[in-house]
């Protein structure tokens, strides 16, 4: 097996929004893992490559991710080093993660004693482990809030909110994902929770169910939230309800002025970081 590459990146005025915003660009680009390190101001991002992606692709890749975020670099250094088992090497960086008495708890790890409800997740290469904050003010609107009969999780990933609409009360419930990766993540997630016949996975956009829910949950990112207004208000019940994610804080108005152009009405947004969710309802 051909060695991959890995490439420390030092990085000059950063924030945590920035390098966030910088390893996601990387991810888009075909990096297979990133770690951090350092404090403050400098960090270094060492990202992963895989073999088929020469050094020159690399570097011009690796400056445009960070033009497109606004990061200055301070120096790009690309080794070779042997292949990595990116299935195990990221299982150090997760824990059990409370949310009142529902906890997400890796697949390799015990819950804690004080969890009355517990999801056990693998996040495998598919996003969602309850970490970020997008995921995790998502999880509180379904944790905290009232969850109906129907439930459609776009853009499901790990399953994690799907899963989680299902353990508090939803009793059709289906996740879809562009991303075959994920849907076998999420596959095998509800079979590892013993959900696998309470939850219906689908590649499909949300028009093409030809079925309307109660709530909606899409947690992607502004730009697909924006393109998939009509599909996924189209794929709303009257009076539902659509909650999104996966946007900041100064992106809620574009999203909002989106729904809102579909015949949506505002309810509320919570902030967490830099991040929002926004919870909108059909007239």
């Amino acid at each position: 097996m051909s060695n991959w590459s890995s490439v420390e990146i030092s990085l000059e005025k950063a924030t945590e929004l920035k390098v966030e915003l910088f390893t996601a660009a990387l991810f888009e680009a075909g990096v297979a893992g990133t770690e951090q390190r350092g404090e403050g101001t400098e960090m270094l991002v060492i990202a992963s490559f895989p073999p088929e992606i020469d050094r020159e692709t690399i570097a011009e890749t690796v400056q445009t991710c960070a033009a497109s975020t606004g990061l200055a670099i301070e120096k790009v250094q690309i080794n070779e080093v042997e292949p990595i088992d990116w299935e195990t090497h990221w299982r150090t960086h997760f824990h059990p993660l409370g949310f009142g008495t529902f906890w997400i708890v890796p697949s390799w790890l015990e819950a804690p004693p004080e969890a009355e409800q517990v999801l056990v997740v693998d996040p495998g290469m598919a996003f969602g482990t309850g970490r970020h904050e997008t995921t995790s003010l998502c999880l509180r609107r379904i944790v905290e809030g009232t969850v109906p009969a129907s439930v459609l999780d776009v853009g499901t990933g790990t399953a994690i909110l799907a899963m989680a609409a299902i353990m508090n009360g939803a009793t059709r419930v289906v996740g879809t994902d562009n991303d075959p990766d994920a849907l076998v993540v999420a596959r095998e997630n509800a079979q590892r929770n013993g959900l696998s016949d309470q939850l219906e996975l689908s590649g499909h956009d949300p028009d093409i169910l030809q079925e309307q829910f109660e709530l909606v949950v899409a947690n992607i990112l502004r730009d697909p939230l924006i393109q998939l207004a009509p599909k996924i208000v189209a794929a709303t019940k009257q009076g539902g309800s659509v909650v999104l994610s996966g946007i900041l804080e100064r992106q809620v108005a574009d999203v909002q002025a989106a729904y809102e152009s579909c015949g949506l009405e505002y309810v509320e947004h919570a902030v967490e970081g830099e991040w929002a969710r926004l919870e909108m309802r059909k007239k």
